[in-house]
């Protein structure tokens, strides 16, 4: 996989990357005709890779397994973008494949939904419980994203920004990560006591692992 840096003379990587993050390139315009599918062999060929960086800024840069532009490939107009906006590090980065849509969450727990309309990114979608985020998943079908808090909160909510569900575990459950089953009907969520919370779909748990 190659990176394809803009020429320019200020073109560096200049500060520590704290997350990166990838995601397929689908074309510009799907054919409307009926059966048509989306390649994975072609669409895993080309992509986006993201960085949160200490810096507050997140980078967005276009990957291609071809080198040199072979093999008809058809390089975007723009290949890299720094999206600015978070006013403290950028701790984390998560693509949303189906929707193209990219989230970023800084140390405070601000968290940004990036979308691309017309060559241009911008943010749709703001979130700020002022309280650290350890965890950001997004469901495999797009729909629904899981943010699990410092402080034990765990949110679930829509693409759109919609909250679907929110609860507190008990104090003495410090959350690390979370991740959504294959089916997106349930949510796990780990601690750093050893311990894996199940949750379904309307945030009741259902069993505990420890």
């Amino acid at each position: 996989m190659h990176l394809h840096w803009e020429r320019s003379n200020n073109s560096a990587g200049d500060c520590a990357i704290q997350a990166l993050s990838w995601m397929g390139k689908v074309p510009e315009e799907i054919p409307e005709e009926d059966g048509w599918k989306l390649s994975r062999n072609n669409y895993y060929q080309e992509g986006w890779l993201s960085t949160a960086n200490v810096r507050g800024v997140v980078g967005v840069t276009y990957t291609t397994s071809f080198c040199g532009g072979g093999q008809g490939i058809d390089v975007p107009s723009r290949t890299n973008y720094n999206l600015r906006g978070h006013r403290s590090e950028v701790t984390m980065v998560k693509w949303n494949e189906p929707y193209q849509k990219l989230a970023s969450c800084d140390s405070t727990g601000i968290i940004f939904v990036w979308i691309k309309y017309e060559g241009r990114w911008s943010i749709e979608l703001i979130n700020d419980r002022n309280t650290p985020v350890t965890s950001f998943s997004w469901s495999h079908d797009g729909r629904m994203a899981l943010i699990c808090y410092q402080d034990g909160f765990v949110l679930v909510g829509s693409v759109a920004g919609q909250r679907y569900w929110s609860t507190m575990l008990p104090s003495d459950s410090t959350i690390s990560c979370g991740s959504w089953t294959p089916d997106d009907q349930q949510v796990y969520v780990a601690t750093t006591q050893g311990g894996i919370i199940v949750m379904d779909v309307h945030g009741n748990i259902v069993n505990k692992v420890s």
